[in-house]
């Protein structure tokens, strides 16, 4: 299925913090979703997550405009989508001096793909850190997931949470921050995307989830950003925590079934081909 994919210019979180950000699905419905990466730079680089594959020449250029490839000590993999392990095989192979740094359950469910020799990689659970010259990161779940291997990352020196797929947020237009969107879009995408990441999250006791969230929230982040969202900042971030506070009291989301299917083949099949100039309607 070709699904339209374009890069965003190339944002800075903190210093020496870069979100490498491209957009999927324009035109093909009422909201595109954002696929991001992240490079730290710093005393000894870090690559977080690796992007998707169908885009690889462009996100490697992108990438390695921040950072030599011969420079890159470190590949944190927040887990193991596709979204997020697209160019994880070809950056390891471009990165001699890198670790892949993960779990132990990632590691067993990419067993069929990965060609990371295990003396390459370093293990980290839960609250466990890496400790470089110049910042600790630490691995955290993030307050929503998909995936039982998913760690978010903290960076100790900026402030900054990875949270993997969490505070994802649909957007009609690329924005820059969330303060561009259409006034109630946040909430609305932000609560929508989160239950479909965890729709465990209708069984969930309120109290315990809040422990969870306490786990995150303290750490007081400068950012918060993910995979797929506009990277928030400030007050955003306790806003997001609030918003995720409601989580164990809301319904399932809707899911799209084959009517959407069917409405995306006949989206896909009127778009001009990559090259192609769009149709344009003749007088009769």
């Amino acid at each position: 299925m070709d699904i339209p994919i374009r890069f965003l210019p190339t944002q800075t979180l903190a210093p020496e913090t870069f979100l490498v950000r491209q957009i999927g699905g324009e035109g093909m419905g009422p909201e595109a979703l954002m696929l991001n990466s992240m490079v730290i730079r710093g005393a000894e680089p870090v690559i977080v997550d690796t992007g998707v594959a169908v885009t690889r020449p462009e996100w490697l250029e992108q990438t390695f405009s921040l950072v030599d490839p011969a420079d890159v000590r470190w590949v944190y993999l927040s887990h193991d989508d596709t979204d997020h392990t697209g160019n994880l095989n070809e950056v390891m192979a471009l990165c001699p001096n890198a670790t892949l740094v993960t779990n132990w359950f990632t590691v067993e469910r990419m067993l069929g793909d990965l060609e990371v020799t295990p003396d390459r990689m370093r293990i980290l659970n839960p609250g466990d850190s890496l400790v470089t010259p110049d910042r600790v990161l630490t691995a955290l779940v993030p307050p929503v997931f998909d995936s039982p291997t998913t760690r978010g990352l903290h960076d100790s020196a900026t402030g900054v949470y990875w949270g993997s797929d969490a505070f994802a947020c649909g957007v009609p237009t690329p924005v820059d921050d969330i303060g561009e969107l259409p006034v109630g879009h946040f909430r609305e995408s932000f609560l929508h995307l989160q239950r479909l990441i965890s729709p465990w999250h209708q069984w969930l006791d309120p109290a315990k989830y809040a422990r969870l969230l306490d786990g995150v929230r303290s750490l007081r982040p400068t950012v918060a950003v993910g995979c797929h969202g506009p990277a928030l900042r400030g007050h955003q971030v306790e806003s997001a925590f609030l918003l995720l506070e409601e989580l164990p009291h809301l319904p399932a989301c809707d899911l799209k079934g084959q009517v959407e299917l069917d409405a995306l083949i006949e989206v896909l099949g009127a778009m001009p081909a990559p090259g192609e100039e769009p149709a344009t309607a003749t007088a009769a």
